[in-house]
């Protein structure tokens, strides 16, 4: 499985996000820098450690219908919020940035490790400084939606957001030149 899958970004894994009444589409997430919050997304989005992304429900939309709108998952014991522990050590070191873009997938802030394997999608540009959900931009940016945001900002519309499911995930390997 190590020969086949990548160890650590840079790399693009995928989410196939569902929800009733909508078949199965997938998200393209890109993982440019090879950071402690990237490796432990390609290992949920692998499974390669037991935990994994599937079968998962997103569980919040934050700001509905405001500029920096965005949708939180990742909660793969508890599938409520309340769970989906940090599968490595001193995930806050790294060379993370900032984006008030949508598309941006980070970390929610204020989750420590009992929750570090949680992730936020960025579904609506954010206005500059103080117009957006919160007074900033979203920290700790590890990756960004590359294809299928359209999907992302559809399933924040979908009433309960628990019902949006990550039927499968997984690492799209690249073929070699």
């Amino acid at each position: 499985m190590g020969e086949v899958v990548p160890a650590a970004p840079p790399c693009e894994v995928f989410l196939d996000l569902a929800w009733p009444g909508s078949a199965a589409r997938r998200v393209v997430v890109s993982l440019p820098r090879d950071t402690p919050r990237g490796r432990q997304f390609v290992l949920l989005c692998s499974g390669q450690r037991g935990a994994c992304y599937a079968n998962t429900s997103l569980f919040m939309v934050w700001g509905e219908g405001l500029p920096g709108e965005r949708v939180e998952g990742g909660d793969y014991e508890t599938n409520d919020g309340e769970g989906g522990a940090a599968l490595l050590p001193r995930l806050h070191q790294g060379d993370y940035w900032r984006s008030g873009k949508a598309g941006a997938v980070w970390w929610p802030w204020g989750c420590v490790d009992a929750r570090g394997a949680q992730f936020g999608i960025t579904t609506r540009d954010c206005r500059p400084r103080g117009g957006g959900v919160d007074d900033d931009d979203d920290d700790d940016v590890f990756g960004e939606v590359v294809r299928g945001l359209e999907v992302v900002q559809e399933a924040a519309q979908h009433r309960p957001i628990t019902e949006v499911t990550v039927v499968q995930c997984g690492v799209l390997l690249t073929p070699p030149h």
